[in-house]
């Protein structure tokens, strides 16, 4: 298992580098060769771990692209006043008003553009509970509680509906509920997945903060702060900063897996409608992500854009619920649409710089992201990505979509899914009703010493040893167990994974996935070659 884990580190390392030689990126241009013109964009701070590492993948190979994280709500605002190439936003443009947000509809038809799908991610809850100087690491929630947390209905970590979720007794600590004070892409996908978990418990929560809103109450990209213990932070880095800082005891926040993972610090279990708890690893957001559906019918105020209700209620035991993925909004030069941005037309080779970008992330891009905290697009979302840019003024060509040759994205090989045939099923000690204790024996779940999946609910800081959080880690370093007995947390990589049995496929999957992408075939720098010269 340690070799695989090394394994698959050690592709992710040489990922960058070697996987954009074999695209013909790479390699050495010849003389007089016409080179990129540089492309700037902004917005997005949820997909900006993956966008800073593809910029600087392509940036030594001669093709520039420069990219502020300001935030979804300003990439936007950016693209309108013609400011950007391109904008990154997890949400759509606003058709109409946020009421809950206190914003109104964006001018969003002033120059024609496409939504593009670039990342793809879980939104994850990052805690910090301490037990005796040592943080614990397996707690797992049902839906219906993590709204109440941050609805303001629970307020303290010894609730009785937590402790019956977690199996074990948390200490009496106030609930501080971490939330974002500006516009956000990780509110956005929450508050929708909240509207549609339980519309009369979100509904209940927008009267007591926003008297006399109109009801239903819908998502939202700017949580409103004004409700029990809760906490205000200004962007993805600050929500993690607070929550990893020393004096945050009982916090709990909502960001993209990605800053989570960066900061060795545990995530929730969510537990799926198939009845298993979840996390948002690769693996298991992608395999939600299949029911993603983009709405392709141009007539509609929501074209191009993602619906993710099939997600949230998919019975797949090994999706996770809270999947989504952010856009990259690109201009779009079509029959009867208006212009792109003037920004995008000078100079010009801006639409070929653009093009090799978008092609690279949805490609061979995407085979690296895991241990960012991503996970890759799946084949429909691909597909849907490369469809818009066709309409990219000035843009290269790309794959055949019928069978996507050479596209080196890990969940499908020349057009044909493979994601859920290899996907890895989680551990039977992640079934719901299974006690911390469990561990898992001739494949299945049974207690220590009792040789039944039956237990009792332990103390939070017990000695009992947990699948969910025991184990060596997927980065260097070991992990504790439930909590207070392990060594020291600082510096410690603490272990996301279900159990040991489903991490050694997940480390296949993903050093495949990866070996693949560095692997592509020699047609596929034939045709670079030929777009470089087009």
């Amino acid at each position: 298992m340690t070799t695989l884990r090394a394994l698959a580190r050690h592709a992710v390392r040489i990922g960058a580098a070697v996987g954009l030689a074999s695209l013909g990126l790479a390699a050495a241009q010849p003389a007089g060769a016409s080179t990129y013109t540089s492309i700037s964009g902004s917005g997005s701070s949820w997909a900006s771990v993956a966008l800073d590492q593809w910029q600087s993948n392509v940036r030594q190979n001669g093709l520039v692209v420069n990219y502020n994280p300001d935030g979804s709500a300003a990439g936007r605002q950016d693209w309108i006043n013609n400011q950007v190439d391109f904008a990154g936003s997890d949400p759509p443009f606003r058709n109409g008003q946020d009421e809950l947000g206190g914003t109104g509809a964006e001018n969003s038809h002033k120059y024609g553009f496409s939504y593009v799908p670039d990342t793809a991610g879980g939104t994850a809850f990052m805690y910090h509970i301490t037990v005796a100087g040592h943080l614990i690491t397996n707690l797992r929630l049902h839906p219906i509680t993590i709204m109440k947390i941050f609805t303001g209905v629970i307020k303290n970590w010894d609730d009785k509906q937590i402790t019956r979720d977690y199996g074990a007794q948390l200490p009496n600590l106030p609930i501080t509920p971490v939330v974002r004070s500006d516009g956000s892409g990780a509110t956005f996908f929450l508050t929708r997945w909240m509207e549609h978990t339980d519309p009369s418990l979100w509904n209940s929560f927008c009267r007591r903060v926003h008297p006399g809103i109109k009801l239903p109450c819908p998502q939202t990209e700017f949580y409103p702060p004004n409700f029990g213990n809760a906490k205000a932070e200004n962007g993805s880095t600050d929500v993690a900063n607070y929550i990893t800082s020393s004096y945050a005891n009982g916090a709990i926040g909502y960001d993209e897996y990605a800053y989570a993972l960066n900061s060795h610090y545990p995530v929730v279990k969510v537990a799926n409608p198939a009845g298993y708890w979840s996390l948002p690893t690769a693996s298991n957001v992608a395999v939600a992500l299949t029911r993603a559906r983009i709405n392709e019918d141009p007539h509609s105020v929501n074209f191009l854009q993602q619906n993710l209700d099939s997600v949230y209620t998919f019975r797949d035991k090994r999706s996770y619920p809270l999947s989504s993925y952010s856009y990259l909004i690109v201009p779009r030069q079509a029959r009867g649409t208006p212009s792109p941005p003037p920004v995008f037309k000078s100079p010009s080779g801006k639409g070929r710089s653009l093009s090799t970008f978008i092609d690279y992330f949805l490609c061979a891009g995407q085979a690296h992201l895991a241990e960012l905290g991503y996970s890759p697009l799946p084949l429909n979302l691909v597909k849907g990505g490369l469809l818009q840019t066709d309409f990219i003024p000035g843009h290269i060509a790309g794959p055949n979509l019928r069978t996507l040759a050479g596209c080196a994205n890990p969940t499908f090989t020349n057009g044909v899914l493979t994601l859920l045939k290899n996907a890895p099923n989680p551990s039977p000690c992640d079934k719901v009703g299974e006690p911390l204790n469990c561990v898992v024996k001739n494949g299945k779940a049974t207690t220590p010493g009792s040789g039944s999946s039956s237990g009792k609910r332990k103390k939070a800081g017990s000695s009992a040893t947990s699948s969910a959080g025991s184990g060596t880690g997927t980065g260097t370093g070991t992990t504790t167990a439930t909590g207070a007995t392990g060594g020291q947390v600082t510096g410690q990589v603490i272990n996301l994974a279900a159990s040991e049995s489903s991490q050694i496929p997940l480390a296949v999957v993903t050093a495949l996935g990866i070996l693949a992408a560095v692997a592509t075939p020699p047609a596929l720098a034939a045709w670079l070659r030929r777009r470089r010269r087009a």
